[in-house]
């Protein structure tokens, strides 16, 4: 299976247990069996083979042309081939036993098989891998179309991205880019595109105030299913959500890419109304860094790992944070350059339904910028 994904050709092959979920995580994506393959990605049950040269901690593995890269859910090797294409070998691990009843139980989602794979596939592979090529760079935001010119809505995870996103959806001008992290790049004709990350949305309880979003995510899932979500909705909207395809979600998807016209950066402040107001791009692009860094610490920290490992055995490293940040602010800046820029401020304390309503009105262009 080849698909285009982030503007590279992905060829994806796995074992008989993962196929069908594969096939419906991906299914959003366009085809491109006709392109040679950029990323190679092969999930599988057995361990890539490969002696460690170095294991420092233990669950990062630095190997004679590549890295291991070990997580609680998955152990990823990374590896160029000679041809320049990135070789990527994913081992999911398996999740059963009361433990696993027990914490799925406690935990925000009740995700079923298919969710579970589609998040480790899209937050654990594919989004990582976009680390390893100069011309991409990720945004923490969620991103739409609106008669086909993108707009990203930026900012650190619980500040209201999702929320606005969705309360646009039944608008027929609107299309579904990414709902969590946007990827970024220039094209050949130097437009800045954004372009489509199809992980399935999060829709939290809060989300679901005055509207029939509940319903909708809720449709065709078991009676525990549903009574996990009440009930944790009714302690705090906050601490549940569900996740599910755009396409149930969202009248018009774009599965590849589309041009940016706007960033908008929703930064939680102690005033007393919304306020909209320009953003220098500069201050945009170092907004944008800290943020991913934080966000993705969970695979940062083995970029550094890997630097350790090289330093301490005279080696070269595979790929360092150093040399991504590099990168991603140069993308970045070059990206936003012909974007406009703009922050949202928001009172702490203001309710979701007005809330969404404001937002849906600045997103819009009916507020202009003070």
């Amino acid at each position: 299976m080849k698909k285009l994904i982030f503007g590279k050709c992905y060829s994806f092959s796995s074992d008989a247990d993962h196929q069908i979920w594969l096939a419906e995580c991906l299914a959003l994506y366009a085809d491109a069996d006709e392109l040679e393959p950029q990323v190679e990605v092969c999930i599988s049950g057995e361990e890539a083979s490969g002696a460690p040269l170095a294991a420092n901690p233990r669950f990062h593995r630095m190997l004679e042309d590549g890295m291991l890269t070990s997580f609680p859910a998955a152990d990823i090797t990374w590896r160029w081939a000679g041809n320049g294409c990135l070789l990527v070998h994913v081992v999911f691990k398996t999740r059963d036993g009361i433990k696993h009843r027990v914490k799925k139980l406690l935990s925000m989602e009740y995700a079923n098989d298919v969710e579970y794979f589609e998040q480790l596939l899209h937050e654990f592979v594919l989004v990582p891998s976009t680390y390893f090529f100069g011309d991409l760079a990720p945004v923490h935001a969620s991103c739409m179309t609106m008669d086909g010119a993108a707009f990203l809505l930026a900012g650190t995870g619980g500040a209201g991205k999702s929320a606005a996103m969705l309360a646009m959806r039944s608008d027929a001008r609107i299309g579904f880019v990414c709902d969590d992290i946007a990827i970024m790049s220039t094209s050949a004709s130097s437009r800045s595109m954004v372009h489509a990350n199809m992980a399935w949305p999060k829709i939290y309880g809060y989300d679901c105030f005055g509207n029939e979003l509940g319903d909708l995510i809720l449709e065709g899932r078991g009676w525990l299913d549903r009574t996990h979500f009440r009930v944790k909705n009714w302690i705090d909207p906050a601490i549940v959500r569900r996740k599910i395809r755009p396409d149930h979600l969202y009248r018009a998807i774009e599965p590849m890419a589309a041009p940016a016209s706007r960033l908008y950066y929703v930064v939680r402040e102690g005033i007393a109304d919304i306020r909209l107001s320009s953003l220098r791009v500069d201050n945009a692009v170092e907004m944008t860094l800290a943020v991913v860094g934080a966000e993705y610490s969970i695979f940062h920290d083995h970029l550094y790992w890997e630097k350790y490992n090289a330093l301490a055995t005279g080696r070269n490293a595979m790929l360092t944070m150093d040399d991504v940040v590099a990168n991603w602010r140069h993308v970045l800046s070059t990206c936003l350059s012909t974007v406009s820029c703009f922050k949202l401020s928001v009172p702490f304390d203001m309710d979701h339904v007005t809330y969404r309503r404001s937002m849906v009105e600045i997103l819009t262009g009916e507020v202009a910028c003070s």
